[in-house]
């Protein structure tokens, strides 16, 4: 029996609960106090050595959201350093990136 079968008979399966969304707290931009967010993801390309097709291919990975008026990136979970941002975007100036490196659940 697999694991999932084995925890759905014992009761401990996922769970359906309703709540009222207008009940429920924004979250909100850490640098410009926006509510809107668009979606954020990477695109890796896996070279055609790698690829189980022999060609290069694109994966997307999902990194969080970007506030849609100022750009700062915000994680899938909340956490306390909420609102790095990543990309500039003052009106009348190029997009500039900055590198940075995040840990996921590192020591």
């Amino acid at each position: 029996m697999g694991e999932a079968a084995r925890r759905k008979d014992l009761g401990l399966g996922p769970k359906n609960i309703n709540i009222d969304a207008s009940t429920l707290e924004d979250r909100l931009c850490a640098n410009c106090g926006g509510k809107f967010f668009a979606e954020a993801m990477c695109l890796k390309e896996i070279p055609a050595i790698l690829s189980p097709s022999s060609q290069p291919e694109t994966v997307m990975i999902k990194q969080g959201f970007v506030c849609v008026g100022c750009g700062t990136i915000k994680s899938l979970r909340p956490t306390p350093d909420e609102g790095k941002k990543v990309v500039d975007l003052q009106p009348g100036e190029p997009k500039k990136e900055e590198s940075k490196i995040i840990l996921v659940g590192g020591h």
